[in-house]
């Protein structure tokens, strides 16, 4: 398995689809089970939006599990790179104390210690940074290995979005769990009204000038993302056609022959393979190919469902309206 494919499936899905792991849908789609309250006089939601958040805090989070925090966090370590944009775009970045190696913005997030990835976490180094929270994924492969905080009475919380409209739900219980409520709401507020206005630029598209879509995520084994996966829905928000929607869903291997038939006009590389797509033998009669549509994206914004996600939309959308930089 090449690293570009391990490194998608932590930055884009926050779940590793290719080495086994799935998300648990049943236990994170429940709206009724992502609620933010507190123990303390039946609950903190009622207060304004600078009002200190309560603690003890309880909070249900995005696989059914009530976790109550005691007091506020104050050491945090972040298992997602979305989860430490996230973190820092609430203003709590001063906080983290353990990110991934795959956590590589903001730039502050690089001096942060390192304790592993999604496979490798380093239990002892996060045990010595004595974390009061740890935030984590929707992950089969994360839940069997975080039993050593449960051992060491440390509260994590999966916080996982999965759609775009999940985004600013995810901001703001963030923002929440971190007694930074109001600049949780705020951020959220701001990306809902700037994602608005791109889909109303994208939905002025005429549906017969859409470009049909296929996202390259390796030329050599030729993966790519099909229907009910994030990145399909960022494909169709920007005014595009994920075409290989129609050959299934999730992540999965196409074959050269159903890409030669299905044609599409515009490749999006997750990761810099222009210049190898345009130059791949048998591949010169497709016709994003021949008429020069392969974009290398600026994969982190386009894959995680963080807090640059409306970036990601607006470089798709130069790309399938013609407007690119």
């Amino acid at each position: 398995m090449s690293k570009k494919i391990i490194w998608l499936m932590v930055c884009v899905l926050l779940v590793a689809v290719f080495a086994g792991c799935s998300r648990n849908r049943e236990a994170g789609n429940d709206n009724n089970a992502n609620s933010i309250g507190s123990n303390n006089n039946g609950g903190n939601n009622g207060g304004t939006d600078n009002e200190a958040a309560a603690y003890p805090l309880q909070f249900t989070d995005d696989l059914g599990r009530t976790v109550t925090l005691e007091r506020k966090p104050e050491r945090l370590v972040s298992l997602l790179p979305s989860l430490t944009e996230t973190i820092f775009a609430v203003g709590a970045g001063e906080r983290l104390v353990g990110v991934t190696t795959f956590c590589n913005y903001p730039e502050e997030a690089l001096e942060i210690e390192k304790i592993g990835n999604l496979y490798d976490l380093n239990i002892e180094l996060i045990l010595s940074l004595e974390p009061d929270l740890v935030l984590t994924g929707r992950s089969e492969t994360l839940q069997q290995s975080l039993s050593f905080l449960d051992d060491n009475k440390i509260p994590y919380v999966v916080v996982d979005p999965q759609s775009l409209d999940e985004i600013g739900e995810a901001i703001i219980k963030v923002g929440t769990l971190l007694d930074c409520k109001a600049e949780g709401e705020a951020l959220a507020a701001k990306l809902s009204a700037e994602r608005a206005e791109l889909e109303a630029k994208a939905a002025a598209i005429p549906e017969a000038e859409r470009p049909r879509v296929f996202v390259l995520l390796d030329p050599e084994s030729l993966w790519t993302v099909g229907d009910g996966e994030y990145l399909s829905e960022m494909i169709a928000a920007a005014g595009g056609v994920n075409v290989a929607a129609e050959q299934g869903s999730g992540y999965f291997q196409l074959s050269e022959e159903v890409l030669l038939t299905i044609d599409p006009d515009v490749f999006i590389c997750t990761y810099p393979m222009r210049d190898q797509v345009m130059a791949k033998a048998g591949w010169q009669s497709l016709s994003a190919v021949k008429n020069g549509r392969v974009y290398d994206v600026s994969s982190d914004p386009v894959s995680r469902p963080g807090p640059r996600f409306v970036q990601g939309l607006e470089e798709l959308y130069g790309i399938f309206s013609g407007h690119e930089k």
